[in-house]
């Protein structure tokens, strides 16, 4: 009878043990967050779409782009919830180098979402592809695909669009990729609204693990923070002092280099380094002499105007009335372009070897650099000075690094702001006009 009560009891808590820990043993696992589904790719980033809005504002209405006031964070808001999008939380971006790209957006209202494309459909052909319950939709004029469930919204443009989906729709909870959660974790820019974060292969090339660049515009311009990381030491650092050109005005082109260049100098197969020599032979310019030579200061400016005196031969005739030939001097206008470098103990043999290759060519007292006007050397300590005008231009301590420079009609300026042991950052700023004309130009 014993044995009998303890064989109940033993079955009666086990079934109740069982009854109790069912959950557990048969729950649903957790659903995946939109982290999770995120694709990897050559360039990731997040953006907080309506702070992005208010700091660009500004902009928008100092070029006086049209429909400006359907732009406002309250109205994009209000349309974001009127089709279920959730704007208010991060909308994840990812990007490829052949132009493939997409972007997440999370959902508070996915019926809301359906009736959103409805009424696109009005406007765009749309062509219906769901299957197997995955809802997809593809607009052939936007090359855009459109895929929702019921937390978030794809947006993609690309070959890969079956792939992308297997990876948003099937992902688990806890998968984020390492490259998300590397960026994720990452408190470069965490307060800035736009940030994008890479870990292409290309950038090993120049010896940078990750690369990361993040938004910020005044009224006129666009201008892009970075920050480059590496695993091992940069080859430079900033110089503390040096040269540089004083009161020029308007430049067209301007270099400001103030850089410690002794480990540089020694490194070997650094890749920055071996890039600058390979771009050098294309243009025959003897690179290495040039490094072994150089103390780490460059200041270049081109643009505006300098006086010169010009020999000239004038036809004159004298008392009676006989034509001769008279040398007088002029003061002309030309070109203002000015160069100045520090060099050390092999500055001589570098100059020589410009001289060799047919890069400077001497003209009587003065020189010319490639396709410069006429330039006067001058040599002071340990400087070179290379100039248009008569005198040379003025000179202050300087320890900045930065670059002026066009490509098609738009100046781009570079500034690195710090170089530390294994990291550099700094800024550049594009003009905002030709890219918001660009951006309104296109007729949908």
């Amino acid at each position: 009878m014993l044995k009998k009560s303890l064989l109940i009891a033993t079955l009666a808590l086990s079934l109740g043990a069982f009854l109790y820990l069912q959950p557990l043993f048969f729950a649903k696992g957790a659903a995946p967050r939109i982290i999770d589904r995120l694709p990897d790719a050559d360039f990731i980033g997040k953006m907080n779409l309506l702070d992005f809005i208010n700091e660009s504002n500004g902009l928008l209405y100092f070029y006086k782009t049209p429909f400006r006031d359907l732009t406002s964070a309250d109205y994009i808001l209000g349309q974001g919830k009127t089709y279920g999008l959730n704007l208010q939380k991060p909308i994840f971006i990812f990007g490829n180098k052949n132009g493939e790209w997409g972007a997440i957006i999370q959902l508070n209202n996915p019926e809301k979402t359906k009736q959103g494309i409805e009424k696109l459909k009005q406007n765009l052909a749309v062509k219906d592809s769901t299957k197997n319950k995955i809802i997809l939709y593809y607009i052939p004029k936007l090359k855009i695909y459109l895929h929702y469930s019921a937390n978030y919204l794809l947006i993609y443009s690309g070959n890969k669009v079956n792939n992308v989906i297997a990876r948003v729709n099937n992902a688990k909870y806890k998968g984020i990729s390492k490259l998300w959660k590397g960026f994720l974790t990452n408190t470069t820019f965490q307060n800035e609204h736009l940030v994008i974060y890479s870990k292409w292969k290309e950038l090993n090339k120049y010896g940078v693990d990750y690369a990361m660049l993040a938004h910020d515009s005044d009224s006129t311009d666009f201008n892009i923070k970075y920050y480059f990381h590496k695993q091992t030491n940069f080859p430079f650092s900033n110089k503390k002092a040096g040269l540089s050109f004083s009161g020029q005005e308007s430049p067209i082109r301007s270099i400001e280099l103030h850089l410690n260049a002794e480990k540089f100098r020694e490194a070997k197969n650094d890749p920055l380094k071996n890039l600058l020599i390979e771009k050098g032979k294309r243009l025959s310019f003897p690179t290495v002499s040039f490094l072994e030579a150089w103390d780490g200061v460059l200041s270049f400016v081109e643009g505006g105007k300098q006086k010169v005196s010009e020999r000239i031969i004038v036809s004159e005739m004298d008392e009676d009335f006989n034509v001769t030939q008279v040398e007088k001097y002029r003061m002309v206008d030309v070109p203002g372009y000015s160069l100045l470098f520090n060099t050390n103990d092999k500055g001589p043999a570098f100059i020589n070897s410009l001289l060799q290759k047919g890069i400077m060519r001497s003209e009587g007292n003065q020189y010319r650099v490639l396709f410069s006007p006429l330039l006067n050397m001058k040599r002071k300590d340990n400087y070179y000075f290379f100039y248009s005008g008569i005198n040379a231009p003025k000179t202050i301590e300087n320890i900045q690094n930065q670059l002026l420079w066009p490509i098609n009609e738009t100046n781009y300026f570079f500034k690195i702001d710090t170089i530390n042991q294994k990291d550099i950052s700094g800024s550049f700023k594009i003009p905002a006009n030709n890219i918001i004309k660009k951006i309104f130009s296109v007729k949908f």
